[in-house]
């Protein structure tokens, strides 16, 4: 709710660092799992690790691209730095990451399970980016009279949005719980279809969410949904037909004359 704080003269905007922290808890967590899961496998691990850092270095200029590819039509057509979105970066690292991954010739970690420990490591740390985007102010949601209406304070985002303090749904905290949802789930239940699951649950999560958003997130195609509810229903039917595939591959792979 508050952008930045002063320490010792010095300014500090909660923005970035939450954005730090939470790039570093997905980073902490994937590390944790890769070498938990896949012992022995010190230099694969490792040059997974490395090529991660990459794809998510990539993830932050695709996200302003992206963001502002949607929000062309409200700029006239004029392409404008000004923004990022979450989808991009992470359409750009799952996009990225598993075709550096093939590089490594002598892979005994598929590279299907490498994006599974990714998917658990994900919702955690994009918990962290969200209660950025809390105190930020961006990403703020439409005005509301039920209990969780949220007033942000003058000079934010909102306030300048609606012309004065009004009670707004707090979606930056509807999606941060989801997102420890999300990873409780993954952690604990989704270790084999972990990476199907992530793009259905958040796909979801997302979707929905979306309905209570009021900021500017640009158009696409001229159609009723925002850009996020399109790409969320992309995820899912992804994540649907992963599961689909793994479940016919084990059925033919079953023992002949085995039913259950």
């Amino acid at each position: 709710m508050y952008p930045s704080f002063t320490v010792s003269g010095y300014t500090f905007y909660f923005y970035p660092i939450f954005m730090i922290v939470g790039a570093a808890v997905c980073i902490g967590i994937f590390v944790g799992l890769t070498y938990f899961r896949h012992r022995k496998r010190g230099a694969e691990n490792g040059y997974a690790i490395g090529m991660l850092g990459i794809a998510m270095a990539a993830a932050l200029p695709a996200a302003m691209v992206f963001d502002s590819l949607f929000k062309m039509a409200e700029n006239g057509g004029k392409f404008i730095f000004g923004g990022a979105t979450f989808y991009g970066g992470l359409l750009c690292a799952l996009a990225l990451w598993p075709i550096l991954l093939l590089f490594w010739r002598r892979r005994t970690v598929s590279v299907y399970e490498r994006l599974c420990d990714l998917a658990v490591a994900i919702p955690a740390g994009h918990f962290f980016g969200r209660i950025g985007c809390y105190f930020g102010g961006c990403c703020f949601g439409a005005p509301t009279n039920g209990p969780f209406g949220v007033v942000f304070p003058e000079g934010s985002a909102p306030y300048e949005f609606y012309g004065g303090p009004v009670a707004i749904h707090p979606t930056q905290l509807y999606e941060a719980a989801a997102l420890l949802l999300i990873f409780a789930i993954l952690f604990f239940f989704g270790k084999k279809n972990a990476f199907p699951l992530y793009l259905i649950l958040y796909g979801v999560a997302r979707f929905i969410i979306e309905c209570f958003r009021a900021d500017d997130r640009g158009g696409l195609f001229g159609l009723p949904l925002s850009p996020a509810q399109i790409i969320s229903i992309v995820l899912i039917l992804l994540g649907e037909t992963i599961l689909l595939v793994r479940a016919i591959r084990a059925y033919r792979g079953r023992p002949a004359g085995k039913t259950s």
